[in-house]
């Protein structure tokens, strides 16, 4: 459950992480509108493992993940601080240009379930 702390953009936060990935975190990357006047809260997120079809390192970071308002309160647990807001900007770029177009949406799933849907997909 989100503490009492406003999010922002720059913001660490720990998460509902996986098991085994207890050292990840998640970075406040943007906050906007979306088309029905909901948030959209955009992250990132290190500290995770994900093998890699294409390879024999891990993936350890997804650079931009899009989630509802409440999908991401639901998920933050402990405020870390503020932190470098990491390069976001191509996989936003990719997103937004779907999103705009019907293609895309957001997940109003846990960033934990997130993460093992990113890693279900690319490893099925």
């Amino acid at each position: 459950m989100m503490m009492d702390v406003k999010i922002k953009e720059g913001q660490e936060w720990k998460y509902d992480n996986r098991e085994g990935e207890e050292s990840s975190r998640a970075i406040i990357l943007k906050i906007e509108e979306s088309k029905d006047n909901s948030l959209i809260v955009h992250i990132h997120v290190s500290g995770i493992k994900i093998n890699n079809p294409n390879g024999d390192e891990s993936i350890e970071e997804i650079t931009h993940m899009p989630f509802s308002i409440e999908a991401l309160g639901a998920s933050l647990h402990e405020f870390i601080g503020e932190s470098d807001i990491p390069d976001y900007l191509d996989g936003y770029n990719s997103w937004k240009r779907e999103y705009e177009s019907g293609n895309a949406g957001v997940f109003s799933i846990s960033i934990g379930e997130s993460v093992k849907y990113m890693d279900d997909t690319i490893n099925s």
